[in-house]
């Protein structure tokens, strides 16, 4: 008893083929499309071609949000369409009419091409066109092959008369076998080593391809799939597709099926970058074209989500590609898209819960800076309630100092020596007096500043505390994880408490770095940059002199690792003029401050 495969050769008047079957041909099967579009170039494809993959993402972004649009054009062709049908009364111009509406529906609803197809072929018959008939029922295996109905596919087949069939027929009809084959090896889920009908699929492919014009555009199509039996057949195949490509506007379905064998082509070469490139030019031409049988875009969903590049994109892709099988009624495909959106979902929640976890690592991270801010302002206060006391006792003291005087006056030709002694006390009070006032008001500047920076900080913490609410609530989770992902903010913040450190610093001890030089060799002083007052250098022996010697401290005040700060000691020490272990108890001698 004859196998299948083998009772469809003999169908087919084909010999079974014991060379290697086609194989990527599940692949490819899943774009083959008969119904052709006339392409009207509006643009370059060159252009397109000629950016970066991530470019090209965001435009295909772009015309996903813009389906709607693309979906309007289309239905109001289809209502102008229905509207001439419904006035027509000729059987043929019913027919071409009828036909024009299935080439709308042919890649965007299934069941009403169907149904299209079907008045196309009433009408045919009516007005006695056995060659528009066999038209219809090719184009009515092909919906059937497309949406899973294999054996009403082949019943289609069947009945076609092949000897009635002229030279545009026989290529189509060629073109429809291969396509009910590579099908059938795709929902028997064949192997790429054993494809049971792959002979009948490898004899029709060459048939095609030594029949199909140039001028067909089908022609890039099959070539390149031809080209995919080795890297040679594939390197020798690009220059032709691509040239065929250059000026693509890629708004087409022949543009979608062009660029996915394209992409092909180079995958077959090793060139994963164009090959994930013209797979995204492949699926910007499906969705402009509005290709509800879109393959190209649930391949890009599965890269992105196999290479772990943006779990957001590709579940928002199968999401897409989900609601487009379902509106096309292509049954086997749902299945298929269901098990790969149940794992990009899957891995995408889990990531976002991954960053829900980091947001609330930040948040506690703030809070202790915030903590530790709250800490140092109570100490600030706890300091300034003592300098007020220590004022309160001057003034005290003061007071009593100038009654002395009054008495001293009266005796003063008594005690002249004394009154001497006194009055030099006296102007002594009167200096430390003056000195603790100019203490007072540069501490008082300082707290200013340190209350400034804080409550900035606060601020600051609180804003960025109500956008990542507000992020949140609306449920935008890839802009939460951009502003929590990027450093700037915090950078800048690290910037400016650097430098109101060394203004600080520097108002304490304004001589610092010149008297810092005089520790080192003449040749290695520092030279600071035009608007610099302190370098990194100049920072850690700033807070040495403070007399914060840890390097682990040190690093965790100027946000660096604590290898650079040993390394930046180790150097400095190394061109210093004094011995290296008495060079840090030099710099804490360094100075003399404004008090």
């Amino acid at each position: 008893m004859l196998s299948l495969p083998e009772k469809l050769c003999r169908r087919y008047g084909l010999s079974p083929s014991k060379g290697r079957p086609v194989t990527r041909l599940i692949l490819l099967s899943l774009l083959l499309s008969l119904p052709f579009v006339v392409s009207a170039a509006s643009a370059r494809g060159g252009d397109l071609a000629s950016l970066p993959v991530e470019s090209l993402l965001e435009k295909l972004d772009s015309a996903l949000a813009s389906q709607q649009k693309y979906e309007a054009a289309k239905q109001t062709r289809i209502d102008r369409l229905r509207s001439n049908l419904s006035g027509a009364s000729d059987p043929e111009q019913r027919y071409w009419i009828a036909s024009d509406l299935y080439d709308e529906y042919s890649t965007y609803d299934s069941d009403s091409a169907l149904n299209y197809a079907s008045i196309a072929e009433t009408q045919a018959r009516r007005a006695d066109r056995p060659s528009w008939v066999t038209d219809m029922r090719l184009n009515k295996a092909y919906l059937y092959a497309a949406t899973g109905i294999l054996e009403r596919a082949d019943r289609c087949i069947a009945e076609i008369d092949t000897a009635s069939l002229n030279d545009r027929q026989r290529l189509r009809y060629n073109e429809q076998v291969l396509y009910l084959m590579t099908h059938r090896d795709q929902y028997l889920g064949a192997t790429s080593v054993d494809y049971p009908y792959g002979a009948v699929a490898d004899s029709m492919l060459a048939r095609v391809c030594r029949d199909i014009s140039p001028e067909d555009p089908m022609y890039c199509w099959f070539v390149g799939w031809k080209g995919l039996r080795s890297a040679e057949d594939a390197a020798s195949t690009l220059p032709l597709i691509r040239a065929r490509m250059e000026n693509s506007s890629y708004e087409t379905r022949h543009d979608a099926m062009n660029a996915w064998v394209l992409s092909r082509l180079y995958e077959k070469v090793g060139d994963e970058e164009n090959m994930l490139r013209y797979l995204v030019l492949s699926s910007l031409a499906d969705v402009r074209a509005c290709n509800k049988e879109i393959a190209s875009l649930e391949e890009v969903a599965n890269r992105l989500y196999t290479d772990r590049r943006n779990l957001k994109r590709a579940n928002d892709y199968i999401s897409h590609c989900i609601r487009c099988a379902n509106e096309y009624k292509s049954r086997v495909r749902v299945g298929r898209l269901a098990d790969l959106q149940h794992k990009i979902t899957r891995d995408y929640q889990t990531e976002l819960e991954h960053q829900e976890h980091r947001v609330a690592t930040y948040l506690k991270l703030l809070g202790a800076i915030l903590l530790g801010l709250l800490a140092a302002m109570g100490f600030i206060i706890f300091q300034m309630k003592r300098l007020r006391e220590s004022r309160a006792m001057l003034n005290d003291a003061n007071l009593a100092l100038n009654g002395k005087v009054e008495e001293l006056e009266e005796v003063k030709e008594q005690l002249e020596q004394a009154n001497e002694t006194l009055a030099g006390q006296y102007s002594n009070a009167r200096e430390g007096a003056n000195e603790l006032s100019r203490i007072n008001l540069a501490k008082e500047k300082y707290i200013a500043d340190i209350f400034a920076i804080c409550s900035n900080y606060i601020s600051k913490l609180d804003d960025f505390r109500k956008n990542i609410y507000r992020l949140l609530l609306a449920g935008k989770y890839e802009d939460l994880r951009q502003l929590t992902k990027t450093p700037e903010l915090s950078q800048a913040e690290i910037k400016e408490l650097h430098r109101t450190f060394d203004k600080i610093f520097l108002g304490i001890y304004p001589d610092f770095v010149r008297d810092f030089n005089t520790l080192l060799r003449p040749e290695e002083q520092i030279e600071l940059k035009k608007d610099d007052l302190l370098n990194t250098e100049l920072r850690i022996y700033a807070l040495v002199r403070l007399g914060l010697t840890d390097s682990t401290a040190i690093a965790r005040f100027l946000h660096c690792s604590v290898q650079t700060v040993y390394n930046t000691r180790q150097r400095t020490r190394s061109k210093a003029n004094v011995p290296r272990e008495e060079f840090a108890e030099r710099v804490r001698s360094l100075g003399k401050t404004i008090f």
